[in-house]
């Protein structure tokens, strides 16, 4: 729980717990690419208070076992599935947001195949923002002008159906202009990697063609609400690359920074 900003406000239990993740684990890992991934959560928790929540909160929280799943360890991927729920339950939270869409999926869809109907709702953390524009209770402080193209991650897109309420919430921040990659929503490209698995000349490529993509639409920023999407891409772009790296290089925020950073939180 290092990792809290100053000044945040959390509890032990509430109605809506704020579940993030391997990303402490994935900022010290994977230091050397200077995403800042710890800036995700640390904009989760600062907005989620300046609307006035106050997540619960796991002190102990766990992996949600993503990777375990999607590599074959069935065994331990119940282990941690039966913990992670019996600990959720004990702060007596209805709603468990993530950011991460690997544990939004996991917690939503994988958990329920495995331990049948779950006490809480889940949700990605831009179907709950999208819930407080509908309400008026998001308010930007900061005109950020600029284009903007979102990657559909997998795990949002695809598997879960999660397309546009990402695109919601970036559209609705003051001076932000929103442009498509011509693959999109349920035609988007993978970042190329899953679960860590088959990093080869492959996957390479597709990361590569899906940079190419981004780049080709004239946007200042890549916005993904992924992690390992930026993980993956700054890993093949810091290779020696079979492409100008003019035509692949791109800044990348995750969708919750980009939202702290319009509301002068950052």
């Amino acid at each position: 729980m290092t990792w809290l900003p100053n000044g945040a406000e959390i509890s032990q239990k509430g109605d809506l717990l704020y579940f993030v993740g391997c990303l402490p684990y994935f900022d010290v890992v994977f230091e050397d690419f200077n995403l800042e991934l710890l800036k995700i959560p640390q904009s989760v928790v600062k907005v989620l208070n300046r609307v006035g929540i106050k997540p619960a909160m796991l002190s102990n929280e766990k992996c949600c076992g993503h990777d375990l799943l999607w590599t074959g360890d069935l065994e331990n991927f119940e282990r941690l599935a039966r913990m992670n729920v019996a600990e959720i339950k004990e702060t007596g939270a209805t709603r468990v947001i993530t950011a991460c869409p690997e544990c939004y999926r996991t917690l939503k869809k994988d958990y329920t195949e495995l331990l049948g109907s779950l006490d809480f709702e889940v949700l990605h953390i831009s179907e709950l923002l999208s819930e407080l524009i509908n309400k008026g209770e998001l308010k930007y402080d900061a005109k950020l002008p600029m284009k903007v193209v979102y990657q559909d991650s997998c795990r949002l897109g695809r598997h879960m159906g999660v397309y546009e309420p990402p695109r919601k919430v970036i559209a609705d921040i003051p001076g932000i202009e929103l442009v498509e990659m011509g693959r999109n929503r349920e035609n988007s490209v993978c970042c190329g990697v899953n679960a860590w698995l088959s990093c080869n000349k492959y996957s390479k490529a597709v990361q590569i063609d899906r940079l190419m993509e981004a780049k080709a639409t004239g946007a200042d920023l890549l916005v993904t609400a992924c992690p390992k999407c930026q993980i993956h891409w700054k890993c093949v772009t810091s290779e020696k690359l079979p492409v100008n790296p003019e035509e692949v290089t791109m800044k990348m925020r995750d969708l919750s920074v980009l939202v702290a950073e319009a509301m002068h939180l950052t």
